[in-house]
């Protein structure tokens, strides 16, 4: 691709995220990537924001401005979203220069919008993951009903979106496949990290590890959310019997939620070289710092093959290995994996700057 600079200066970039503060990558992925593009142009975010999230603040130390709209349920339906998207304020695209889109719903609204008023600012569709096999998986008549009206959706923004940003690879493999989608027309950019609070430290490691009175173990982290998918009980288990064996091995738990996680292991006898704990998004690096490996157990299916993890990268960022493997806990010699992309964030802004100039430059040509 060739690049060009924007000659007028900062560019206007209008971001629509498709959740607010209740979306649980909220700071990691939008509020961190508005930020640090707001230091070279003027950014505007519009967050689709649930009922229970709409009244809500935020961010204090934003750099960019805040706008909300309501975000309807299930609008990945497309009337649905198409009844969303009159709810948007179609001023907010009168004075910007490109649209960058996070997911298949925000990109939608945004497409729809253009069409309808013959806007011609360029939209980027930042896809995150493969909705429509998210909503198969779920296996009921209904989900099948979502999923067959997500793909209408997903046709949609294949079919009008300018260009298109992937989390990984195998996602751009996945979808250029099914869309045949030109190889000028995507990048990928793995999930963000930013660095100010995710980075490798050695004197960090052992400030943290004595407070926690770990220096002498091989310690393994998880670090996320408990639901189903993330196969707590599957980890939790598996420690116990490999740290029977080794009592060199330690498990660092940081979870929003710990009581579910100590009543887990309050009735499975989980007692031994291990803490489980909360803490705040800022202090999360810290305690990574810590560790030596970072464990993320998923399911083997389309939907993780094409995913970029945000705790896989704030693993990386913080210089530890990864488990993904449940046979590889109790390892202390395993290799760090190579399959894992990860990008500096400065790296990822300055290379969607590029392709913002690009088209915004293609668009005034």
């Amino acid at each position: 691709m060739n690049y060009y600079k924007v000659k007028e200066g900062k560019m206007r970039i209008l971001y629509i995220s498709d959740g607010f503060v209740n979306l649980s990558v909220f700071d990691s992925q939008v509020h961190t990537l508005c930020n640090y593009h707001a230091q070279r142009n003027v950014v505007t975010l519009l967050a689709l924001s649930g009922i229970k999230e709409y009244h809500k603040s935020g961010r204090s130390n934003a750099q960019y401005s805040l706008r909300k709209a309501l975000r309807l349920p299930k609008a990945f339906i497309p009337i649905i979203n198409l009844y969303n998207a009159k709810l948007i304020n179609s001023n907010l695209f009168n004075s910007v220069d490109i649209i960058h889109c996070r997911g298949h719903v925000s990109a939608a609204i945004a497409i729809y919008l253009k069409r309808k008023y013959k806007f011609s600012i360029p939209i980027i569709a930042d896809i995150r993951g493969a909705i429509v096999d998210e909503l198969k998986n779920k296996n009921s008549i209904l989900a099948r009903y979502y999923a067959n009206q997500a793909v209408v959706l997903e046709r949609f923004v294949f079919s009008y979106a300018d260009f298109f940003f992937f989390v990984s690879f195998n996602m751009k493999k996945y979808y250029s496949d099914k869309y045949d989608i030109s190889i000028d027309k995507s990048e990928v950019f793995p999930t963000i990290v930013d660095e100010t609070y995710f980075f490798s430290s050695d004197s960090l490691r052992n400030k943290m590890r004595k407070k926690l009175n770990i220096t002498d173990k091989f310690v393994y982290v998880y670090c996320g959310g408990t639901d189903y998918w993330q196969n707590i009980d599957k980890i939790l288990m598996k420690f116990k019997e490999a740290s029977s064996k080794d009592k060199t091995i330690f498990l660092l738990m940081l979870v929003k939620n710990p009581q579910d996680i100590k009543e887990f292991c309050h009735r499975h006898s989980i007692k031994e070289n291990i803490i489980i704990m909360s803490v705040e998004y800022s202090e999360v690096g810290k305690y990574l710092n810590a560790a030596d490996a970072g464990i993320i157990i998923r399911k083997e299916d389309i939907i993780n093959f094409v995913a970029s993890p945000t705790k896989v990268n704030e693993y990386l960022a913080c210089g530890l290995r990864i488990i993904d493997q449940l046979d590889d806990i109790g390892n202390k010699n395993i290799e760090s994996s190579k399959k894992y992309h990860y990008m500096p964030l400065q790296n990822i802004i300055a290379r969607q700057q590029q392709v913002y100039s690009e088209l915004v430059a293609n668009n005034k040509r």
